[in-house]
């Protein structure tokens, strides 16, 4: 779980109508380091050595993953163009030192357990947490949107649960687990729900009723700080952002685009519909909880809520009604095109984990790992005009 964020800087003032604000964003990613074999490879200290004039690149809690973060962005060519230099610089160092850079939300084989934590205070103090055994290990996706305030961005979150089995349904990458097939989409999410605070956001009054809830989990003791609360969007603990966090980890750069681009759309249209009091309807945290569940199963083939009727629908039909919603705010970033291309491309191909199974299934562990790296590091189909 990343400890740190982006330094997202705080956006304009919200305006009436969510084409009159644009953004800024960035976008954090975890990644697995693997041996040829696929076997995890403890080499995140060397290739954190490596590039250590890398502003952008951290730890993460095992020895066998790394992070980065990208830089704040304004633009999805700017951000694109940021994802795929910083994916290939941490594969070129990764095979420096023997190991594949893996955009994976869970790994191909079983894992070490607390015997590859990383160094550090708050690594181990992650491990010795009660229920945790150090094998509840995967990598996510976090996106990162500029707010005016806190109390905004609480409105935001409310706004914007209602679509997070969306999110997750578009961005399943993680099938396998402990070298067999699980059947999900996302076993990530499976994994991650071991710790107590992986749930999705409550609705909260205000910035300080959020407070409230987030000081309820550490005096339960069900997080060791406000940063260890995984609810799947909140507020960062850091920076003056809303941060997403239910996606895995993207296995293409254009899908870590996509997701970006559409949680930006979120964000603002959210602010605008709440400067202008449009109504937001209730979603009972236990219906929107199975959503999660079934997108994390299912992927676009699920049965979800529809966070604007509060019926079901296909998660895939509402990943149409989705980019539709929030068309102005798209069109406003100049968006519009960008996503749209990319959400065709996304459904043509099948999410990662369909591209995973497919290159399981017609190759051995070694030539899978090398395909999985090829993969992470293709550059981004996002035209590059608009990068200044």
């Amino acid at each position: 779980m990343p400890r740190t964020s982006p330094d997202v800087t705080e956006a304009q003032p919200v305006q009436p109508a969510a084409a009159s604000v644009v953004h800024t964003f960035g976008v954090e990613e975890e990644f697995f380091l693997v041996h040829p074999d696929g076997a995890v490879a403890d080499v995140a200290p060397q290739l954190l050595r490596t590039l250590a004039g890398d502003p952008h690149v951290q730890a993460e809690w095992m020895r066998y993953q790394v992070e980065s973060a990208s830089a704040v962005c304004v633009g999805l060519p700017e951000l694109a163009a940021g994802l795929e230099g910083e994916r290939s610089a941490l594969a070129a160092a990764a095979r420096l030192h023997g190991a594949h850079l893996v955009a994976a939300g869970t790994p191909p084989l079983p894992v070490p357990g607390a015997a590859s934590v990383s160094d550090g205070v708050r690594y181990r103090e992650l491990t010795d947490f009660p229920g945790i055994s150090g094998e509840e290990v995967a990598c996510a996706c976090q996106v990162h949107v500029g707010i005016p305030s806190r109390d905004q961005g609480v409105a935001v979150i409310n706004r914007i649960r209602g679509w997070l089995p969306v999110l997750l349904a578009l961005t399943g990458n993680s099938p396998f687990w402990a070298g067999r097939d699980t059947g999900w989409h996302s076993y990530r999410y499976v994994v991650a729900t071991a710790w107590p605070t992986a749930i999705v956001p409550p609705v909260c009054r205000d910035a300080a009723d959020y407070d409230d809830r987030m000081a309820r989990h550490l005096a339960d003791g069900e997080a060791l700080d406000v940063a260890g609360v995984y609810w799947f969007a909140r507020l960062s603990a850091r920076y003056p952002t809303v941060e997403i966090r239910v996606a895995d980890t993207c296995l293409a750069v254009d899908d870590a685009v996509l997701l970006a681009g559409l949680c930006r759309a979120l964000v603002a249209t959210a602010l605008a519909d709440e400067a202008a009091g449009r109504p937001c309807a209730p979603l009972a945290d236990e219906l929107l909880s199975a959503s999660v569940a079934a997108a994390a199963r299912s992927g676009l083939g699920a049965v979800v809520i529809d966070p604007r009727t509060g019926r079901q629908a296909s998660a895939r039909a509402l990943a149409a009604r989705l980019v539709a919603d929030v068309a102005p705010a798209l069109e406003a970033a100049g968006d519009g095109s960008s996503v749209r291309a990319l959400l065709d491309r996304r459904l043509r191909r099948g999410s990662g984990a369909a591209t995973q199974r497919e290159l399981r299934q017609s190759r051995g562990m070694e030539a899978f790992v090398a395909a999985m790296e090829t993969a992470t590091v293709a550059p981004s189909s996002v035209p590059r005009a608009a990068v200044s």
